[in-house]
């Protein structure tokens, strides 16, 4: 007869609980490894372009007209009290 089967109860769920969780442990660990693995391959294969930052022309920047810059002002106004509005630009 099967030797686990003659284990008592309370021994069979302590051992399928261990046997579970060291099996869930060990699956988590490999797939932390491979993703990390993978990672650095895609990395070495494709790697990322740097993005080359925008300069702005200050010719570029539009005026917002006046009557949108007091809503905005009031509006800022209303749901920060205190809050100072040093620049508004219109991209």
């Amino acid at each position: 007869m099967n030797e686990f089967a003659q284990l008592s109860p309370m021994t069979q769920a302590l051992t399928l609980m261990l046997v579970g969780m060291g099996t869930v442990f060990v699956v988590l660990i490999l797939v932390i490894y491979l993703s990390q693995f993978m990672i650095t391959i895609v990395n070495k294969v494709a790697p990322e372009a740097e993005a080359k930052p925008v300069k702005l022309a200050a010719s570029a920047a539009a005026a917002v007209e006046p009557g949108v810059e007091a809503a905005i002002r009031q509006a800022i106004a209303q749901v920060a009290p205190g809050a100072t509005v040093t620049k508004i630009v219109k991209k």
